[in-house]
């Protein structure tokens, strides 16, 4: 094999600090991590280039650095990887890619053709793979004859911060290459993502999940601590039982298929459901993007769209033009840090008090007399511009989504969706049967069709042969014979299937055991995370709950004999006891349940519980396997404020019933 020049290791645990460990853990330092290493693989190639990047990764990558970092590293310009090759008189070409077989038959064709062309001005060539390199692609590239004009190294982007206290692996083929595929090469992402934050804050006490694929990762992760210990045994004896974080749970995405499939209802899941959220931005008209005029306040009625009438003289109606810009959504706009995690039917009234705030903050300009008062009123005009700017934003997208919501088409599936989840089962003469012809008949996007079936077929555990074969022949006749290979794939996952057997549904015992449907949510003051769906709280929280020993999820658990009067009666809210007391529930959900403690050489397990006062919250880390929706990560943050506890959520990326089925889906 022709071998290609080699760098060293820009991912190495060397880019980590020597006492990272803060007193409350957060994501923010491996942003600074990720900088860091991103500087490292553009310092390898001395002097200018240009930075030809996967589009798949350029999303992240504009979270972790802006271009005038890369300017200093010596970038010239940045270009997306494409079939054609980048027209430069730069020497430097640096490539940042997925280890893609269609990627390095593109890179292989640039150096080939570029040579051929422009054979007195030749360029330098890098190639830098992320997560990592693969021997596949150096067969590729020797194969094409271009491997030794390559200098190769890797560059390790696993966890991208998009919160302190969320991030993601941003691995969004993950779902179908490990679960439907059965392709588990995604698992080592995971698994380094998890050491490096296991070597900034101590080992993980105790890993408790649930999932087959969650079972594969435990594994991996305890298997990469003994290669450690052989590897780098200094390291290892150094590696302590974390202070500061109690457990790790990893939930495979394939034990909660219905969280996905429902409509969220919270103000960033209805974002996302409406616009679509991608690495925290969202597309909007372009004249929201623009600074606010200060000689325009807002008035207070500015809001009214998110709760009464909607009116055509909104901020959408003065755009004027149909160019669009991508604006950040995250903590860093404070209202929208207010908002997010609201079930959408308060936001109106939210929005409404801050217009009003801002425009008395406007007004304070008329009682600045003295030279002393308007220098503190020109010092806050910045803030109150930019909170001016903010509220225009999200006036236009509660309006947007508010008359998303009043739309017939709308409330039928939230309709639908409550009637399933509540139990109800649905004969082949019900109103949901017309429903679902009238989709298909109206040639809807199938995701929407797709949505409500599979929502029938896991709460029901399948469907009648007749019927089922019946929606096959509809989906196939209207949307095409491609998706022959959908509808087989979503039969695969336990999705959309028949039931030939006539096995009943344990989702009715599941539902009574976890109180996945709750009565009478306040979604104001809500006292339950089934808030995020108005009335249903998502399985894979509920777990959560019974690992955190929830007293909110015991109370609605009756005693039994052997358990007593309920698995939270003596324990301590601060200490979490894996599945102990949940046995039971655990069971009707499919995959393998696990809970191992993490020790170290003579040390005791439980030294966190000794370390953490009464007044101390200990931290539990959440991992999703195959993503979670926003809606799954405003419950978690519901559970933080209402547990005394801190959670970091990780996830491989953030997912909505749409992009899940579109992941499985065969393109035409």
């Amino acid at each position: 094999m022709q071998p290609a020049r080699s760098t060293p290791d820009t991912g190495s645990r060397s880019d980590d600090p020597a006492n990272p460990t803060p007193l409350h853990p957060d994501f923010t330092i491996f942003q600074e991590l990720a900088r860091q290493s991103l500087t490292n693989v553009l310092d390898s190639v001395r002097g200018t280039k240009v930075l030809v990047v996967d589009p798949a990764l350029s999303p992240s990558l504009s979270l972790i650095a802006e271009f005038s970092l890369l300017k200093e590293h010596g970038v010239e310009k940045v270009y997306h990887l494409q079939p054609d090759r980048v027209e430069t008189d730069c020497r430097n070409i640096l490539y940042l890619s997925r280890p893609q077989v269609e990627h390095m038959q593109w890179i292989a064709n640039h150096i080939r053709t570029a040579g051929q062309e422009r054979p007195d001005q030749p360029h330098e060539y890098s190639l830098f793979l992320t997560p990592r390199r693969t021997l596949v692609c150096d067969r590729i590239l020797e194969e094409q004859g271009v491997l030794g004009e390559l200098v190769m190294g890797e560059y390790h982007l696993d966890l991208v911060p998009l919160e302190r206290d969320l991030a993601t692996l941003e691995l969004n083929d993950c779902f179908k290459t490990l679960l439907v595929d059965q392709v588990p090469t995604s698992l080592f992402a995971m698994g380094r993502a998890l050491m490096r934050l296991q070597a900034v804050y101590g080992f993980f006490p105790r890993i408790v999940g649930k999932g087959d694929a969650a079972k594969q990762l435990a594994d991996m992760l305890i298997r990469m601590r003994r290669e450690l210990s052989v590897d780098e045994p200094i390291a290892a004896q150094s590696s302590t039982i974390s202070q500061t974080i109690d457990t790790l749970v990893i939930l495979d995405r394939s034990v909660d298929l219905l969280s996905p499939l429902c409509t969220q209802l919270t103000y960033e899941g209805l974002i996302d459901e409406r616009f679509a959220i991608r690495n925290s931005l969202v597309e909007v008209d372009a004249h929201l993007a623009r600074p606010s005029n200060p000689s325009n306040p807002p008035a207070a009625a500015t809001a009214s769209a998110a709760g009464s009438s909607s009116s055509n003289q909104g901020p959408a109606a003065s755009a004027g033009t149909n160019k669009k810009a991508k604006v950040s959504l995250n903590s860093k706009d404070a209202l929208y840090a207010e908002l997010r995690d609201l079930n959408f039917s308060v936001v109106g009234g939210w929005l409404h008090r801050a217009a009003k705030r801002i425009n008395d903050d406007y007004q304070g300009r008329h009682q600045a007399k003295t030279v002393t008062q308007i220098r503190q009123f020109i010092g806050k005009l910045g803030n109150i511009q930019a909170e001016h700017q903010s509220l225009r934003l999200h006036t236009y997208l509660a309006e947007e989504i508010y008359k998303y919501t009043l739309s017939a088409q709308f409330n039928r599936n939230l309709e639908f969706e409550q009637t399933l989840l509540s139990g109800a089962s649905m004969s082949a003469n019900s109103p949901f049967t017309d429903y679902i012809e009238e989709l298909i008949g109206n040639e809807a996007p199938l995701t929407q069709v797709l949505r409500l079936l599979c929502l029938q077929s896991v709460t029901s555990n399948g469907i009648k042969r007749k019927m089922y074969d019946f929606w096959r022949r509809e989906i196939i006749q209207t949307y095409g014979y491609a998706h022959l290979v959908t509808l087989e794939r979503l039969a695969r996952l336990r999705l959309f299937f028949p039931n030939d057997s006539g096995a009943r549904s344990t989702y009715p015992a599941l539902k009574k055991a976890l109180h996945l449907v709750v009565d009478d949510v306040d979604e104001g003051e809500p006292h339950d995370a089934a808030f995020v769906y108005s009335g249903f709280a998502p399985p894979m929280v509920r777990l959560i709950q019974c690992v955190i020993r929830d007293p909110v999820l015991a109370d609605q658990r009756p005693a039994s004999p052997s358990q007593g009067p309920g698995p939270t009666s003596s324990i301590p809210v601060v200490n979490t006891t894996g599945w102990k007391g949940y046995e039971d529930v655990i069971h009707l959900l499919p995959g393998q349940a696990f809970d191992c403690v993490q020790t170290v050489e003579d040390a005791n397990p439980y030294i966190i519980q000794s370390r953490l006062t009464a007044k101390d919250k200990p931290t539990t880390v959440i991992f999703f396997v195959g993503g979670c929706t926003f809606a799954e990560i405003a419950a978690i943050r519901f559970l933080a404020r209402h547990n005394n506890r801190r959670f970091l959520i990780a996830t491989t990326h953030i997912i909505n019933g749409n992009s899940l089925l579109e992941s499985i889906m065969e393109n035409d």
